[in-house]
């Protein structure tokens, strides 16, 4: 748990960081291997799911909580509001 933020989880998954942050029932998960991504998402599928099927997003431009975040670009992340 972030000493800081206690809305944000970090945990090293195969050699890198994953990072999930959440806001009530709203979460962002990410890591550089898709695969773990999918995998965190199955797995709260199984376990949150039954009575309503997650809604996911994924991709380099994402909305979440009103916002507009865009991984286009390598070395910079545009965020809109």
């Amino acid at each position: 748990m972030n000493e800081y933020n206690k809305c944000v989880v970090n945990k090293i998954i195969n050699g890198k960081q994953c990072t999930i942050i959440w806001h009530v029932d709203d979460l962002k998960i990410s890591h550089v291997d898709p695969k773990v991504v999918n995998n965190i998402i199955k797995r709260l599928e199984v376990k949150f799911g039954q009575e309503s099927p997650l809604v996911t997003s994924q991709g380099k431009i994402i909305k979440y909580l009103g916002m507009c975040i865009d991984y286009t670009e390598k070395e910079s992340k545009n965020i809109d509001v």
